[in-house]
Order: C-alpha cells, then sequence, then structure tokens
C-alpha cells in the first residue's frame, strides 16, 4: 500500500475508535453451541484465530465469521482483503452480513494489491499506545491461497499484535493444503444443509458443517452448527420442521426447488441473503 494509503487507513481507523471508545470486552467468548462451547472452552479474545476454507466455501467461511464477529459484541471490525478476492469469492455483501447481526454501518474494508500488502495494512489496523483496548474490536485478514509472505513468523506477529491491542484477529484462508500457523485454534467450514426445513416452504437457518482441527487450550472436534439470528447465537440443527404441512393439502413442494441454506452457491432458500454477493 502507498503511504498515503496507509495514513488514509490509519485516520479511518481512528474515527471508528473514537466512536467507540467506551466499550469494552471481555477476555473470552463462546459460540452459543453447546456441545461445541463444553468441548473447546472459552476463546480466547485477544488472539489469532484461523478460519479456513475451500474458495467454493467463501460465503460459507464469510457467514461463519460475521456470526463469530456478531458473538464478539458491537465494536468495530476491520476486513482486510486482496484485490482480486471479490472476482474469485464473490464480493461481501451488506444485508447478507446484516443477516448475522454484523452491522455494516460499523465495517471497514480495506483492499490490498496482494498478499504482502493484506499483512502490511494488518499491522496498522491493529489499535496501538492509549488506544489499546478499546475501539477496533477485531481484525479479519482474508487471504487466497498460501502465499510465502504468510509463514510462521508472519502469523507470530499477528499473535503478538492482537494479545498487544487487545483485539480478535481472525485469519481467513481461502484453499486447499494450507499449512498450519500460529492461530490459537484452526476452523475448517462448509455449508451444509439446513436441517429440518424443506416442508416448511420458507428460508432454512444458515448451517455450518465445522471441524476444529486445532485448539491450544481444548478439545477439537466436529459439529454441525445453524446460525440463530434472533440470539445472535450458533446452536445445534432443530430435527424437525418450525411449520408443519398443513393438513388435508396436498404438498405442492417439487424437488429441487428450494435450496436449503446451501451457502456455497450465494443463496440460501427463498430469498435470504448469503454473506458474500455471488455474480455469474
Amino acid at each position: 500500500m502507498s503511504e498515503q494509503a496507509v495514513t488514509a487507513l490509519r485516520r479511518s481507523i481512528a474515527g471508528l475508535e473514537s466512536a467507540a471508545s467506551s466499550l469494552g470486552g471481555e477476555a473470552a467468548f463462546s459460540l452459543g453451541h453447546d456441545a461445541a462451547d463444553a468441548a473447546l472452552g472459552p476463546l480466547r479474545r485477544h488472539a489469532l484465530h484461523e478460519v479456513i476454507a475451500s474458495p467454493s466455501q467463501a460465503p460459507a467461511a464469510s457467514g461463519f465469521i460475521a456470526g463469530l464477529l456478531a458473538r464478539l459484541g458491537r465494536r468495530p471490525v476491520v476486513w482486510l482483503r486482496q484485490d482480486a478476492a471479490g472476482v474469485e469469492g464473490g464480493e461481501l455483501h451488506a444485508p447478507g452480513l446484516a443477516g448475522f447481526g454484523l452491522d455494516p454501518a460499523r465495517l471497514l474494508s480495506v483492499r490490498g494489491r496482494d498478499a504482502l500488502a493484506v499483512l502490511k495494512a494488518a499491522q496498522d489496523a491493529f489499535p496501538r499506545g492509549n488506544d489499546r483496548r478499546s475501539g477496533i474490536g477485531a481484525v479479519v485478514i482474508e487471504l487466497n491461497g498460501a502465499p510465502s509472505c504468510l509463514d510462521l513468523t508472519a502469523s507470530r506477529r499477528l499473535v503478538l499484535a492482537a494479545r498487544e491491542a487487545g483485539v480478535t484477529a481472525l485469519l481467513l484462508r481461502l484453499g486447499d493444503g494450507i499449512a498450519a500457523s500460529a492461530a490459537v485454534t484452526r476452523w475448517e467450514v462448509s455449508a451444509a444443509p439446513s436441517a429440518g426445513r424443506v416442508r416448511a416452504h420458507g428460508p432454512g437457518r444458515p448451517s455450518f458443517a465445522v471441524t476444529v482441527s486445532r485448539n491450544r487450550h481444548g478439545a477439537t472436534g466436529r459439529w454441525l452448527m445453524e446460525w440463530d439470528s434472533h440470539a445472535y447465537s450458533f446452536r445445534e440443527p432443530l430435527p424437525v420442521a418450525l411449520v408443519p404441512t398443513p393438513a388435508r393439502r396436498p404438498d405442492q413442494a417439487q424437488p429441487g426447488r428450494i435450496r436449503s441454506g446451501n451457502l456455497a452457491e450465494g443463496a440460501f432458500a427463498g430469498t435470504w441473503p448469503a454473506a458474500r454477493r455471488v455474480s455469474g
């Protein structure tokens, strides 16, 4: 990034910090999913967490991260991406993010020319000095593939920056065969069908297949999770539809007409928005 771009980024972050200087935060957070929370334990807030997904699952990964950000509170968020990210995985979709409880008004989206520029901008995104533990609540660093600049040393710098700034760092990595980093946890995320909603003739809740393959402070495991937009919480999928088919009325649904919670296709059943808008 140019010196002018870095200066503009710092000014934008300063404005967000000023608007949220009175908001505090706890040292840990949870998902709201009983089984996962029991296994994983409290998730460290001032740390680096890594989310992995294949490029085709970018909308699902973004939706999952939006849910995590909603669980963290209402402090501003900086989301850093490469210039080509929208072409490959779709652009961030404001109505979709809002559906996960992430207010687009508190999201500052920053673009970098390449992975190295994104990592350099990330270091400027973390609050410093007297603004530590206030203002920015989270920094999302989204990278494609396995760039050579993101080695173990670079990820350790992100760990230290998050700890010193008192914010949560979420490293979103889109690709296959990605090497380990210094992150406290590693989450592998993909879209899952919305359980028990097809016969309800309406949109299902966003659903995810989540595998925690690394956890420095607890167990690992695999779970199916639904996002409850009313409680701002992940939960275990319900086994049956909330709205049963009326009695004495033939079921008019035709196979294949309703897509149930398929984030990978960029849309839910009906008109429910995805976290990314995928063109084409």
